[in-house]
């Protein structure tokens, strides 16, 4: 079996796990920061499934870009890990509300083990698929790599059940990073980009959709009912608008882009991790639209947007040195800078004035970009 349909099929399969977890975080009671402070666990519960599944996927695609074809058994091993992958959202809002019930805490746990061992069988299925493989064995892929994480949730386990209860939570937090930096220690070069650029795609795509599932349905057929959902209307338009956006950035960057390494798949992942945000703030704000810690937040998440994009394209350009036209799209970082300074400004003039002022400068900073910098890479790939 080719392997393009299956890379599409699970990369879909994984996007949608990492959105439409965000609908399960609960939104906070009131507009403090005391009530959003409440809903932290959950928002961190969500951000350890997101690093895991990223990091799944990071692993698959090393292996997957040396293989064209793959077996029955390939199949169903990944089948069974998709399986796993789709309880995550369920599993981990049910823990980020019962933090220290021992029994969501195990369950919980078996979930991340159950799914990190069907992984690795299904890594270790592609291998013996593809003996001949000479550059499968080159990604010299060490058993400390799969084992580690293991060993850590075990751990876990026992934390839990001796000394701490959300002892399970904290350690499969740990394992997921030191997995990463595992990863992140082999420092892999991509030169096939369109495999990332479809999940990227899928990623925003879902994003952009669930949105609008947030708008609560008018209570009858008026249009004075209607009317009275304008505020979530005008936050959704304006969320629509900052996804949007990012889904151009990134189209018009790798179409310039030659190559790809793990920091930048990573920049670019957190990018959408505080784009998938986007949702949960978006019903935040039309909820509390006047009161300042709502607005305040969606500007703090949109700055942690640009910077992921700063970081994501410094990286493409310090692996890529020659390719010209990715240089002199991004020479410097300026609209950025500017965009995150104006927002800033903005949140400070919300906090004393107008906090609604604060969302409706992320529109600002977005027609600014779009005025600016993507009329230079367009301009620049037109030339090329």
């Amino acid at each position: 079996m080719n392997t393009n349909r299956f890379e599409t099929f699970y990369d879909a399969v994984l996007a949608i796990v990492i959105t439409i977890l965000v609908l399960k975080i609960p939104q906070p009671f009131g507009p403090g920061w005391g009530d959003l402070f409440a809903n932290l666990l959950s928002i961190t519960t969500y951000f350890i499934v997101f690093l895991s599944i990223i990091n799944i996927w990071y692993t698959n695609q090393k292996l997957f870009q040396h293989i064209d074809d793959i077996n029955n058994k390939v199949l169903i091993s990944y089948g069974i890990s998709m399986f796993l992958f789709t309880l995550f959202p369920y599993f981990a809002s049910w823990l980020s509300l019962n933090l220290y019930s021992l029994t969501a805490e195990t369950i919980f746990g078996l979930i991340i083990l159950f799914a990190n061992i069907s992984h690795i069988i299904s890594v270790v299925v592609v291998f013996g698929a593809n003996k001949s493989n000479e550059k499968l064995k080159e990604l010299h892929i060490k058993k400390i790599h799969f084992i580690g994480p293991l060993i850590i949730i075990l751990i876990g386990f026992v934390i839990s059940y001796t000394i701490y209860v959300p002892g399970i939570y904290l350690m499969c937090l740990i394992s997921v990073v030191l997995s990463i930096i595992y990863n992140r220690m082999q420092g892999q070069e991509f030169e096939d980009t369109e495999r990332f650029e479809a999940l990227i795609d899928a990623i925003i795509a879902i994003i952009i959709t669930i949105i609008v599932l947030e708008i609560p349905t008018a209570v009858n057929g008026s249009l004075g009912a209607l009317l009275e959902l304008k505020l979530e209307f005008i936050a959704y338009a304006i969320s629509f608008i900052v996804c949007f956006n990012v889904w151009n950035f990134t189209y018009n960057l790798f179409s310039i882009v030659n190559k790809i390494n793990y920091k930048s798949i990573w920049a670019i992942c957190l990018g959408l991790f505080f784009l998938s945000l986007i949702p949960y703030l978006t019903t935040y704000v039309a909820m509390n639209f006047n009161e300042f810690v709502p607005q305040c937040v969606y500007g703090i998440d949109f700055i942690i947007i640009n910077v992921c994009s700063i970081v994501a394209t410094y990286q493409m350009k310090k692996i890529d040195e020659s390719n010209s036209f990715l240089q002199m799209a991004f020479q410097n970082y300026n609209n950025y800078i500017i965009n995150i300074g104006f927002t800033v400004i903005f949140i400070i003039i919300g906090y004393y004035f107008y906090p609604p002022i604060i969302i409706l400068s992320c529109l600002l900073s977005i027609a600014m970009t779009w005025i600016f910098m993507m009329k230079k890479i367009k301009l620049i790939n037109f030339d090329n």
